[in-house]
């Protein structure tokens, strides 16, 4: 049998998830869009659907 589990991270180090950029060198605001936009991919994945912008 092949089990699948889900796991959904609460707490992430964007710094595992940027490429050829830090988040020392963006502003506040930068990575506040980029943590929402991971945060929004990470559950869409885990919960199977699209979920729309509020």
């Amino acid at each position: 049998n092949i089990f699948h589990t889900k796991m959904l991270l609460k707490e992430f180090d964007l710094k595992h998830y940027m490429f050829h950029t830090k988040p020392e060198d963006l502003t506040e605001t930068e990575r506040q869009e980029i943590t929402a936009a991971l945060w929004k991919e990470m559950r869409e994945i885990y919960y199977g659907r699209n979920i729309s912008a509020v």
